[in-house]
């Protein structure tokens, strides 16, 4: 009988040795993510200035000027215990103020008006750009707030190869301040 109760015992401390690894993984804290976030603003009495530091490459700045400077950002879902997993994107491009309650750029138009694409990550692609073809309808809505929808080509970086692919969003753009 002591045999019995002696087995009983050390069976008990092996099965609760073997449960151990599940219930730790079941504490373990889920890892911290950051929210996706998407930005729409444009800001009164500012160009944008390109500096070019290569025949290709370039960066910009915002200055005070005369236009309107609209600007998307997108910054996707973040897992904080990830490395280089962030991936952001903008598009920006300056004009002068609409006259009027509607406006339309396309063909020409589009470089003129400096529509600049920026893709942070860590991938082959990343890197700021000039786009050239699309077009960019703008609608005010509201007293302070203008719907733009972007129909338009993703050109690839400077310096490599592939095809434009086509990129289509709209948003409701608002007074705010481009850099944050």
């Amino acid at each position: 009988m002591l045999t019995f109760v002696f087995m009983k015992n050390i069976l008990t401390v092996i099965l609760m040795l073997l449960c151990l690894p599940i219930f730790a993984q079941e504490t373990q804290p889920k890892p911290e993510v950051k929210p996706e976030m998407k930005r729409f603003v444009y800001q009164a009495n500012t160009t944008i200035s390109k500096r070019v530091y290569d025949s290709i490459y370039f960066d910009i700045s915002y200055d005070a000027g005369d236009k309107w400077v609209f600007k998307y950002t997108y910054m996707a879902p973040d897992v904080v215990m990830i490395a280089d997993d962030e991936y952001y994107e903008t598009y920006e491009f300056e004009m002068t103020p609409p006259k009027g309650k509607s406006f339309v750029i396309t063909g020409e138009d589009i470089e003129k008006h400096k529509l600049i694409f920026n893709r942070g990550c860590f991938c082959p692609d990343g890197g700021i750009r000039q786009l050239y073809e699309g077009t960019i309808t703008g609608k005010k809505v509201r007293k302070n707030t203008w719907l733009l929808t972007f129909d338009i080509m993703l050109e690839p970086r400077p310096g490599r190869e592939g095809n434009a692919i086509p990129k289509k969003f709209k948003g409701y753009f608002k007074p705010g301040k481009l850099v944050f």
